[in-house]
C-alpha cells in the first residue's frame, strides 16, 4: 500500500469535509475532529519511517476507515466522497 498516496487522498477528504454543503451537527464535527487526529497520527507514524510501525500503521488506517464510515453516515453530502473507504484497509 502506498501510504504517501493514501495520506494525500485523506488530506483531500479532510478538505472536502470543510465544504458548506455538508451538514454539520455536533456528532459530525466530533467525527471530523477524530478523523483529523487519526490522520495526524498516520502522518506522524509514516514520517517516523520505522519498520516496527507497520502494525501501528494498520491500526491507524483501520481506525480511519471506521471514522470515515461514521462520517459518511452522518453526512448529507450527495457526492459520497467517502465511497472509497472500503478500499483503504490494508490487507495482510
Amino acid at each position: 500500500m502506498d501510504i504517501e498516496a493514501l495520506i494525500r487522498n485523506l488530506e483531500a477528504v479532510n478538505d472536502s469535509l470543510k465544504s458548506p454543503t455538508i451538514r454539520e451537527s455536533d456528532d459530525f464535527k466530533k467525527c471530523v475532529e477524530r478523523f483529523q487526529a487519526k490522520l495526524a497520527d498516520l502522518i506522524g507514524v509514516y514520517n517516523g519511517k520505522n519498520s516496527s510501525n507497520t502494525e501501528d500503521t494498520k491500526t491507524i488506517i483501520s481506525d480511519l476507515k471506521d471514522i470515515l464510515e461514521e462520517i459518511d453516515k452522518l453526512s448529507s453530502y450527495e457526492g459520497k466522497v467517502l465511497d472509497f473507504v472500503k478500499n483503504i484497509v490494508p490487507k495482510n
